[in-house]
């Protein structure tokens, strides 16, 4: 039986300049506007929410504006970057011995001082998934969650060859999808590639070509 999720990150968080992990600020008016202008597309069965206050808020809102079941769970929460968390991105960036560049560029590898390992993210959130499949098998779900979840769910999807996934057959690519991204050079020559999106969405053929 198929099981269909759409993740979402929350909208424009106040305090949006810190590093926010567990650090728990509401959404600005804006990041309130960016949920229901993006969510408002699809229909879906319930929501499934981290309980931070930048998901939970709009959660609550959101499926009772729709009369929709929701489920608050821990799961979902970002990783806990612990004694990082709520510091200044900008000051993050100056920390001793590059602690926080070393972070960055493998999280695998690193784990922020008292806090979570992107392992144990990737593992509770495919945990959840697992859950999620068996208790609503055949729904389609709305999960409203952060950043950190989502990457390590496209790692999860974008395993590579040594993990049975030569091909990436995880991720559809319909006829006539196009893929977004930009490469960013540092002043070390360090290149960040990142992907912008995948849109699949289907194309109007009766559109004129001018």
């Amino acid at each position: 039986m198929l099981t269909q999720f759409t993740v979402v990150r929350h909208g424009e968080p106040q305090n949006a300049d810190l590093l926010l992990g567990r650090t728990n600020p509401p959404l600005t008016e804006k990041g309130i506007v960016q949920m229901f202008a993006r969510c408002h597309l699809g229909t879906y069965h319930r929501v499934i929410s981290s309980p931070l206050s930048r998901c939970a808020d709009f959660a609550n809102q959101y499926s009772a504006d729709k009369n929709m079941p929701l489920v608050i769970d821990d799961r979902l929460q970002e990783l806990d970057f612990g004694q990082w968390d709520g510091m200044a991105l900008s000051e993050l960036w100056q920390l001793p011995n590059q602690q926080f560049e070393r972070f960055w560029l493998q999280p695998w590898f690193h784990i922020p001082p008292g806090g979570e390992s992107t392992t144990s993210l990737l593992n509770r959130t495919t945990q959840l998934i697992d859950e999620l499949c068996n208790r609503f098998s055949g729904e389609h779900l709305l999960l409203v969650t952060h950043s950190g979840v989502i990457r390590v769910l496209l790692s999860w999807l974008l395993q590579g060859a040594q993990n049975g996934n030569a091909h990436l057959s995880r991720v559809e690519v319909k006829h006539g999808a196009s893929l977004s991204m930009s490469v960013f050079v540092d002043e070390q020559g360090h290149g960040w590639p990142q992907l912008l999106s995948l849109n699949n969405s289907s194309i109007n053929l009766n559109s004129s070509q001018k």
